[in-house]
Parts: C-alpha cells; sequence; structure tokens
C-alpha cells in the first residue's frame, strides 16, 4: 500500500506528539517534509525522527510534490496562512487545536491585543472561519481536525456505552487544567489568540461539542449543536494576595490573556454543558469529561487517572523515569502512565485520518467541530464582556 506521504510545518513541542502518533500509525503514515520559523528547529527534528526533507519556508512545503499532507503544528497566529497555503496547493490538512483566533491583525499599534473590544474579535474570527470553510469547499481536500480528546480510549468506550443506552445526554461537564503553559508564545494575545479559554479550553468545548453531534445522530440522524453560550474568564495570577507570594508554583508571567474560565453551553434541545479550563492547577494536567444521561452517568478521567499508583518519600527516588505531564514532584503519591499519548488519543486520532484519507470517508474531527469550537469560545469570551448571553446563530 502507498504510504500518505506527510510535510509537517513547525517543530514545537506538539510537532512530537504527532511524530509519535504517526510512528504507531507507520504503516499508514511517512513523514518526508519539516519546516519551522528557525530551520535549525527544523534541521534538529530532521535528525531524531528521520525526515529526509527540510524545507526553508513553508512555501516550499506546502508545494512540495512529495507531500500529500500538511500537518499545521504552528502557534494558532500562523494557523490561517498554513492552512490557505495548503489549500491552494490542493494538500489535505491535519490542524492542532484550535482553528483560528484574534491577533490583533488589523490593530499594530496595541499593544494589549487582549483588551481590545470582544465584538470585534468574535466578528473577525466569524469571518476568517467563513474564508477557511469556502476555501476548503473550493479545494476538494480533506480537513481533520485534531481534537484528541475525540478521540482518547475513555471517551471512545463513553460513546459505546451512550449508543447502546439511547439515553439522551441531560448535561456534560469538562476540563482540561493544569499549572500554566510552557510555551512563550501562549503569554500575549498577539500570539496565542486568547489564555486559558481558547489554548485548553478547546480540548473540552470540542468534546462536549462532539458528543452532543455524535448523540444526534445516533438518536435523530442529525447533530445537536450549540444555540448559546454564557461564560466568565479570570485573571487570577493578577490577584494582590498572589502577587504578594515570595514563591510561585503555578505560571504568573501572562501578559494579556487570561488564566481562568468556565463556559456554560446551551444546546438547540435545551440541555447543557459547563466547561472549566485555567493555569491555576496544581498536581499535573486535568483532562475530564462527565456525561449525564436520562438512565447513567460516565465519568471520562482521561488524565489523571489510577492506572497505576505509586509513592515515593522523595523526588530523586523515581529518577529520570517520566511519571505525567506538569506535576511539580515525584515525591508523594503520584500516577505514573504507561503511555500518557495513547490514553489521550492522539495514535488513535491519526488512524481516523489515515481511513478518512484512503477511505475517502469524513473524519470523526473535522471541520464543522473546528469551526463550532472557535465560535463558542470567541462567544464565551464576548459574553465575559458584556455579562450577557450570546447567542450563536450557526443557521
Amino acid at each position: 500500500m502507498k504510504k500518505i506521504r506527510v510535510g509537517l510545518v513547525g517543530a514545537g513541542f506538539v510537532s512530537h506528539i504527532h511524530l509519535d502518533a504517526y510512528l504507531h500509525n507507520r504503516e499508514f503514515f511517512e513523514v518526508k517534509a519539516v519546516c519551522a520559523r528557525h530551520v535549525e528547529n527544523a534541521e534538529r527534528l530532521s535528525k531524531k525522527y528521520g525526515i529526509p526533507i527540510v524545507c526553508k519556508d513553508m512555501d516550499e512545503l506546502v508545494s512540495h510534490p512529495e507531500v500529500d499532507v500538511v500537518d499545521v503544528c504552528v502557534p494558532t497566529s500562523v494557523h490561517d496562512e498554513a492552512i490557505l497555503k495548503a489549500f491552494e496547493n490542493r494538500k489535505h490538512v491535519i490542524c492542532e487545536k484550535p482553528l483560528t483566533g484574534y491577533f490583533g491583525e488589523d490593530l499594530s499599534n496595541i499593544e494589549k491585543v487582549g483588551e481590545v473590544d470582544k465584538s470585534l474579535m468574535f466578528a473577525q474570527v466569524k469571518e476568517k472561519i467563513k474564508k477557511l470553510e469556502s476555501k476548503l469547499k473550493d479545494s476538494g481536500v480533506k480537513f481533520m481536525y485534531a481534537e484528541n480528546f475525540v478521540y482518547a480510549p475513555p471517551v471512545s468506550k463513553a460513546k459505546r456505552l451512550l449508543a447502546e443506552a439511547k439515553a439522551p445526554i441531560l448535561e456534560l461537564r469538562a476540563e482540561e487544567s493544569h499549572s500554566g503553559s510552557h510555551a512563550a508564545y501562549s503569554r500575549k494575545w498577539r500570539s496565542a489568540g486568547g489564555g486559558s479559554l481558547l489554548r485548553m479550553g478547546s480540548h473540552p468545548v470540542g468534546a462536549v461539542l462532539h458528543l452532543k453531534h455524535f448523540e444526534g445522530k445516533t438518536l435523530y440522524g442529525e447533530p445537536i449543536r450549540p444555540k448559546s453560550v454564557v461564560a466568565e474568564i479570570g485573571y487570577l495570577t493578577k490577584t494582590q494576595r498572589f502577587q504578594s507570594e515570595e514563591k510561585h508554583y503555578i505560571a504568573s508571567d501572562w501578559f494579556d490573556v487570561e488564566d481562568w474560565s468556565c463556559v456554560i453551553i446551551n444546546f438547540e434541545d435545551a440541555t447543557k454543558a459547563v466547561v472549566f479550563s485555567n493555569d491555576i492547577s496544581l498536581g499535573g494536567v486535568k483532562n475530564l469529561v462527565q456525561i449525564n444521561t436520562s438512565k447513567g452517568m460516565i465519568y471520562c478521567n482521561i488524565t489523571p487517572n489510577n492506572t497505576v499508583m505509586a509513592y515515593a518519600p522523595e523526588t530523586r527516588i523515581w529518577g529520570n523515569e517520566y511519571i505525567a505531564e506538569k506535576i511539580e514532584t515525584k515525591a508523594g503519591w503520584t500516577f505514573p502512565f504507561p503511555d500518557e499519548d495513547w490514553i489521550r488519543g492522539y495514535p488513535q486520532e491519526m488512524r481516523d485520518f489515515a481511513r478518512t484519507i484512503l477511505e475517502d470517508k469524513e473524519p470523526e474531527s473535522g471541520f464543522d467541530l473546528a469551526k463550532e469550537t472557535t465560535l463558542v469560545i470567541y462567544a464565551g469570551y464576548l459574553s465575559s464582556q458584556t455579562g450577557k448571553r450570546v447567542v450563536l446563530n450557526l443557521g
């Protein structure tokens, strides 16, 4: 079988996760090329993973004859450019979350983009999405949205339970939280497009939207979509009490982005979802989904979970062995992951994308989910500014 040839745009943290997922699916994929803003980073990744072609820039990669699909693993502010160039060259696209955002492109004289009127942000994001959707239709290629929550084994099992129960989902609760991103771009709205709500909230928002899509298709033949949003965001590490502490165990150098958020999503069938995402949560990454149906309840503890539990009186005892992402210490009780990428759904995600291309099918996580996730989040930003419910009008 001819393998799908991948061109990787970006050489940062998520690029490594995607490359490991391709290795899990090596019978389908061959990573042929890589590019990055700093070519030395691309060369380093090429050497580590045996990628044969290092391109000088994005233009060279997306037009390369040995690339079938462009994997977009760059900061969100570069997504539009990479996606549109891939569409122009009739290349399939795998895009990391979130789809797009507002980065103050039209306001170069404003330093703190996060203070811009959120109604302007929401309007411009909607226009960006319309353009991307139109270009996607014209290109005739596949768009695959890399929302790994959709493919996480706990969520996949929950979907099988829901299909058997044939019970309506009345409420969803979901969260991604930890002690703060390590990425420099995340500190500023101009490069990140938002704070914890966009950067982390994309995962749990995408998960609850997907589950309502799944429920609707299973029970009624069409997805159940979000109708309106109410949200709050916060800047908790800017509070006086926090700032007065001598030592901080969580990230605190945010420039103009929020570090806390809560979103209530109202669906067209009058059900609800509540999503939390924050950068003030110690003890590692929390990836959680709770599903309340009329006939049962399901908890999806993606991370942490107690598949493996370990105790050590001192940090040094476990040495260099990996435990879990973003834990502050290896001392005490911890939850070491036998395969963290697997439990979070990355290899399964790439397998579905391979089938999407090879079998000419729609991915489980595609453009509609990417679009709705982004619109819900920016509606949340607008709601947090106005203190009012924001209606989505998805049509």
